[in-house]
Order: C-alpha cells, then sequence, then structure tokens
C-alpha cells in the first residue's frame, strides 16, 4: 500500500490532506521522516504520524446507541449526523446496517464489511427488528387487531409486522423484518393512532447493551456478530 493511502486509511484523514503531512515532514516510517508519498509500506512497517503510530484496522462492527435528533446518514443537511459519535480512523469506512428516522432512538449498527451490512438490512434474511413504541392514544384491543393484521394503505401498499404486543398503555413491542420507509409510522397511523416515539432495542438475537448511553458505542464482539446474522465475522 502507498504510504499516503496508507495514512489516509488508518489515519481517518483525506488523500489530500495525507500528502501535504507527508511533504511537511510530519511522517516517519520506522523512525525515519519520509517525505515520499508513493513508498510502498509492507507487512511489519510502523508509520507514525505526529509521532503517534497508525495501527492498522481490518474489519470493524459497531453497535451505537443513536439519540433522538440525530441523522443516521453522513449528510448534515437534516441535522447532526451520528457519525460525529465515532471518534476512530475507521469512521469513514462504516455504512450503517438499517437506519433510525431522526427522531427515533436505539441501536444502530456500523461496519466496514458490506456482507455484514447487506446480510442485515436485506429483507430476504428476514432478520428481526425489535421496537418499543409510544402512541399517541390509550391503546384499545381493536387498534392491536388491526395491527396484528395486514395493514392495507390507501394506496394498496400492505404492511406486515411479525409480532405486535400492547406493553401499557400506551404502547407497543413491534418486531418487523423488512424496514420499510417509515413502516411503523404508517402502519400506526392507518390503525387510526400517532406514533410518538420509536426506540429499537433489538436485531435478531442481539440487544442494545444495557450499559450504552445515548451517543456511546463500542465494539461488537464475534458471538455477538453471530447473534445478529447467524454467521460468525470474516
Amino acid at each position: 500500500m502507498r504510504l499516503d493511502k496508507f495514512i489516509s486509511r488508518y489515519g481517518g484523514i483525506s488523500r489530500r490532506e495525507s500528502k501535504k503531512l507527508i511533504r511537511a515532514g510530519k511522517v516517519k516510517v520506522n523512525d525515519i521522516i519520509v517525505r515520499n508519498d508513493d513508498l510502498k509500506i509492507s507487512v511489519g512497517d510502523k508509520v507514525f504520524l505526529d509521532g503517534k503510530e497508525l495501527q492498522p484496522f481490518g474489519y470493524v462492527y459497531i453497535v451505537l446507541y443513536k439519540p433522538v435528533g440525530y441523522v443516521s446518514s453522513r449528510s448534515s443537511v437534516d441535522g447532526e449526523s451520528v457519525f460525529k459519535f465515532i471518534m476512530a480512523p475507521f469512521n469513514k469506512e462504516l455504512s450503517i446496517a438499517g437506519r433510525l428516522d431522526k427522531d427515533a432512538e436505539g441501536m444502530l449498527l456500523l461496519s466496514n464489511d458490506g456482507d455484514f451490512v447487506h446480510s442485515v438490512i436485506s429483507p430476504k434474511n428476514r432478520i428481526e427488528k425489535e421496537y418499543i413504541v409510544k402512541v399517541r392514544d390509550r391503546i384499545e384491543e381493536k387498534f392491536i387487531k388491526k395491527m396484528k393484521e395486514p395493514v392495507v394503505l390507501k394506496d394498496g401498499e400492505i404492511l406486515k409486522a411479525e409480532h405486535v404486543e400492547n406493553i401499557g398503555d400506551d404502547r407497543l413491542l413491534i418486531v418487523l423484518t423488512e424496514g420499510k420507509y417509515h413502516e411503523i409510522k404508517r402502519m400506526v397511523k392507518a390503525c387510526g393512532n400517532e406514533v410518538m416515539r420509536i426506540k429499537r432495542i433489538r436485531v435478531g438475537g442481539f440487544r442494545l447493551p444495557d450499559e450504552l448511553l445515548p451517543g456511546e458505542w463500542r465494539e461488537l464482539k464475534g458471538f455477538e456478530i453471530k447473534k445478529i446474522t447467524g454467521v460468525s465475522p470474516r
């Protein structure tokens, strides 16, 4: 790998910025200052940026507790991005495996492993996503009955939850396997109520860790990844 690409990837900066830093003498390879940005880096070489050794990384798998008010994308047009919480060199390589709306909270999974991301979001795999949903009006039996059946929208689209359970006067437990656009909000509205709050608490067999507070994240362990997709990480 070229030195400028190595610095860019493992330093979490742009290729252009990495070239500037190399030419400014800010980079050492094996304790020697290098100004040649196309130098080939080999296995075992130690690369330092401003005196700090850069650590190569492979596939990364992360669980983040998304707070309300942040967008599940890198764009800042609609608000602050959830990526601001992940202060790590691999940030720019991460993709979200199943977004949450700006006004929703709970579990977000992120990775630079495209196969993992696709596996989580593909409807064909039918990986369950579980949500706690707070609604505006008191939950009646008639409403629950409608929610448990296929919900037909005005445009003819049919939405169906895997599981719906009443867990309080104004709270539902809903399990989905497809994750269509605003699926829960549209189902609830079509059945005569309105969503006030949504929190994702489970994906596959993995639950949002109790120790995580909104805005906090950690890397997933191998057995946790397998709980999500049924397959061990690469």
